[in-house]
């Protein structure tokens, strides 16, 4: 990890600790014990850390090698105050990069043992002064590692930042695609509760509805109307002016109804001609009502085929309840009313008496 910046910082304090030894005189055998150390160690431990299985821990070892390395030449050159310093600050600030505070006492403890160690081999001395030369040498290798830190931050820094607006447009993206995913679902879910030709709800809707809005209107204590249509001699339409004219028919019927009706209400193609519009919280005079002015506007309007005018009316029976009953059991009586309607001479409204009592048991 960080081959080459390690590397460097070494050979800096290399060059710091040799210039101690050349300007101070010392035992030019401290050469080669400064290249074993600071120029062949550092690429033992990346060799080290590369064969091993885990690579973090190997190094975190290799980082606490270091500091009993660095322990080990602060005494036996006598403690040398600015390469003491150098040397205990950056294996501090490596440790503290990978381990956090508890690498700080790991760095402590690998110094202490390099300090027992080397002041019991080569003696403990205490040589503090050190030229000027070398203090320089300290002071630019040490601001250079500095500098070098600050710079993988900032390297690192950018990865992460990168990474991160990478992760919130994908979020983005995902969360969009969702929505979008959502919105099909629901114009699919609507789709499949649409009439094609009229864009009404359809039969299965139907089913999946009316007995929430019968459970709904008893709790609030509101009665419910349906209100069954079927067009007069629709087959006349269609064998006469061809299926085309009838799908016209149709969704002239279909527009007449939604325009007429209320946002609450539900306006259904109930099967071929056949329509049902439930009316939620309307009695049954006012469902009559509403079924007369269906009948009358539809009457009154001609739908246009070819180069002439249609004109077809309607029937519709009025079924409408106070009391909770089974849906198919209310169009049922919705049914019978569209039935005397057309027996009587179509192209009226006949309603069946509100149902008020109670079920009967069997």
């Amino acid at each position: 990890m960080n081959r080459r910046n390690r590397s460097w910082s070494f050979v800096a304090v290399f060059l710091t600790l040799a210039s101690h030894v050349w300007l101070e005189q010392l035992s030019p055998w401290l050469y080669p014990a400064l290249a074993l150390s600071f120029l062949l160690w550092p690429q033992l431990a990346y060799l080290r850390a590369r064969q091993s299985e885990n690579s973090m821990h190997s190094e975190i070892n290799n980082l606490v090698i270091d500091s009993v390395i660095f322990g080990l030449w602060i005494a036996g050159l006598g403690f040398p105050v600015w390469i003491t310093f150098i040397l205990a600050i950056s294996t501090t600030i490596n440790l503290m990069v990978f381990r956090g505070p508890p690498g700080v006492l790991h760095a402590l403890g690998g110094l202490v043992a390099g300090i027992v160690f080397g002041g019991l081999y080569a003696g403990f001395r205490f040589l503090p002064d050190i030229h000027w030369f070398t203090t320089v040498l300290a002071v630019t290798s040490i601001s250079l590692y500095l500098l070098l830190v600050g710079y993988v931050s900032f390297s690192r820094n950018q990865v992460l930042y990168h990474a991160r607006e990478q992760q919130r447009l994908t979020e983005r993206e995902l969360k969009q695609q969702i929505e979008e995913n959502r919105q099909l679902q629901e114009k699919l879910q609507d789709q499949a509760n649409r009439d094609p030709l009229t864009g009404l709800y359809n039969r299965r809707y139907l089913d999946d509805s009316l007995q929430r809005e019968i459970s709904r209107c008893l709790r609030q204590g509101d009665p419910l109307s349906l209100v069954l249509i079927d067009l007069d001699h629709f087959k006349a339409v269609n064998d006469d002016h061809g299926h085309n004219a009838g799908d016209l028919v149709i969704s002239q019927l279909a527009l007449a109804l939604t325009t007429l009706s209320r946002a609450s209400d539900i306006v259904c193609r109930f099967g071929g001609e056949e329509f049902l519009v439930v009316l939620p919280g309307t009695g049954l005079e006012a469902a009559e009502a509403r079924a007369e002015e269906y009948r009358r506007v539809f009457e009154g309007t001609p739908v246009p085929v070819d180069n002439a005018s249609l004109s077809v009316t309607l029937s519709a029976g009025v079924a409408c309840s106070y009391r909770e009953i089974a849906p198919d059991e209310l169009i049922r009586y919705a049914d019978q009313a569209l039935y005397q309607a057309k027996e009587t001479g179509r192209n009226r409204v006949v309603s069946q008496a509100p149902l008020t009592d109670e079920p009967q048991m069997a």
